[in-house]
């Protein structure tokens, strides 16, 4: 039996993944298998961007800019880890938390989503930043460092954008100047500490990450 390779496995991990969060989660929590699938998009189309490696080619332009419209998806499902204050988790009595078999579940699985997306969704960024080196900046061999940096204040800005202003990637193709209006109107002081604070959260994922892999921990 031939082996699955890692791009295979994890198109099953999320496909039993969003099949579990649509048959366990009910409202108001039925939100998150939708999320969970515009986190993976960013994932596939790393896939395919590096199948398509060739600077000259349309398509590995075009996957390229389909991979960073919808990267901020991926570490924007932490955010939803704040819906967990839905289930009020504490006793009103004592103020510890319930044993309530349901909660917890529903808590696993919002946890296990945003750390899926989140991880996985940065291993892709990080793949893709290393091969934009590759191809454009060769001899400077730290140049990925600087896409990094670059993806992860885009993706906050993204972040920011769908959780404000409630806007999902698919706008910009349906209804693009409109999207661009709402761009024009977000920038603010509040705006930009949250755009820095996401930024730094990703850095440290992806050091966090790139750490584990020098470590050779797992």
């Amino acid at each position: 039996m031939p082996k699955l390779s890692y791009q295979w496995k994890l198109r099953l991990y999320f496909l039993i993944l969003l099949a579990t969060l649509q048959l366990l989660l009910k409202s108001p929590f039925n939100f998150m298998a939708l999320n969970v699938f515009l986190a993976y998009l960013p994932i596939e189309f790393g896939f395919w961007v590096q199948h398509f490696a060739d600077r000259r080619s349309l398509a590995f332009w075009s996957l390229l800019f389909l991979w960073l419209i919808f990267y901020p998806n991926a570490p924007y499902v932490m955010t939803d880890l704040f819906h967990l204050s839905w289930l009020h988790p504490h006793t009103s009595t004592t103020g510890i938390l319930r044993t309530d078999p349901k909660m917890w579940l529903i808590f696993a699985l919002m946890v296990l989503s945003a750390f899926s997306c989140a991880i996985f969704g940065t291993v892709e960024m990080a793949r893709l930043s290393r091969l934009l080196e590759k191809m454009l900046t060769p001899k400077f061999s730290h140049s990925h460092l600087i896409w990094v940096g670059c993806f992860s204040f885009l993706s906050g800005i993204g972040i920011y954008i769908g959780r404000f202003l409630r806007l999902h990637s698919i706008y910009l193709f349906i209804t693009p100047s409109w999207f661009f209006n709402q761009l024009l109107s977000i920038w603010s002081w509040p705006m930009l500490k949250f755009v820095l604070i996401m930024t730094i959260l990703q850095l440290l994922l992806y050091w966090c990450l790139h750490l584990i892999k020098q470590t050779d921990l797992m």
